[in-house]
């Protein structure tokens, strides 16, 4: 078996760019959640 060519990702073009994009989703979701611990926090 071969391996596979390095391809690029099926979508934003780049792997850098997929990385940075699910980086920025996780800093958001943290973000997100830190909102929602806040506010209901007693």
């Amino acid at each position: 078996m071969s391996r596979p060519a390095n391809e690029p990702p099926p979508f934003l073009g780049a792997w850098r760019r997929v990385y940075a994009a699910v980086l920025l989703w996780l800093a958001m979701l943290i973000f997100a959640f830190y909102l929602f611990t806040r506010a209901f926090n007693q």
